[in-house]
């Protein structure tokens, strides 16, 4: 369960440089943050990555929290969802290579190994967050997905769609209103 004030009390530890803030952090963010991340990287190395990675962020910059500016919980998911996109765009660009290595030569690579405690729980925050998701109208759920699962930008949204930049501010704003009253009754964790 959601403790914005206990999150925050623990930034803040972490921000003194206190380690065990940052495993309490870490069990209490890890499968929301893997889901998220597995969500926008696709794939689960790519996810793990992205958590591992975020986290370490979370270590080195945990200063820079403002709790006026948002909960703690918000602020360690922006992180991993920043770093999921920086992922999957560098994977996309890796791939590339691959495939292109791949023409040139056979070049083959390992396939990631599993995290099954992980992939479970990817799974069932991803399931409740499909559902919440199917509650908004078709319009509101396509940008909110491309938005925060392709990581692009309200006006990359709204070039690559063919709609006015305000319509898709408005349709991702009502959209994310929409998720945060489902999570409030419970059948979401935020």
């Amino acid at each position: 369960m959601s403790d914005p004030a206990l999150e925050s009390e623990l930034v803040r530890r972490v921000a003194r440089g206190d380690e065990v803030a940052l495993a309490v952090l870490y069990d209490r963010l890890a499968p929301l943050a893997y889901g998220l991340a597995l969500r926008i990287a696709g794939d689960k190395r790519s996810a793990q990555d992205a958590v591992q990675e975020a986290f370490l962020n979370v270590w080195h910059g945990a200063e820079r929290f403002v709790a006026t500016r948002g909960t703690a919980r918000a602020w360690v998911l922006r992180i991993v969802r920043n770093s999921a996109i920086d992922r999957a765009r560098s994977e996309g660009a890796h791939e590339r290579a691959r495939l292109r290595a791949i023409e040139l030569g056979g070049v083959s690579w390992p396939a990631a190994p599993e995290r099954p405690d992980l992939q479970l729980v990817g799974q069932e925050s991803r399931s409740a967050l499909d559902s919440a998701l199917d509650e908004l109208p078709a319009e509101q759920r396509r940008l909110i997905e491309i938005a925060f699962f392709q990581g692009l930008s309200h006006t990359e949204i709204a070039t690559r769609e063919g709609i006015p930049l305000g319509t898709v501010k408005a349709r991702i704003r009502t959209g994310i209103g929409r998720l945060r009253q489902i999570a409030a009754q419970g059948r979401i964790h935020a």
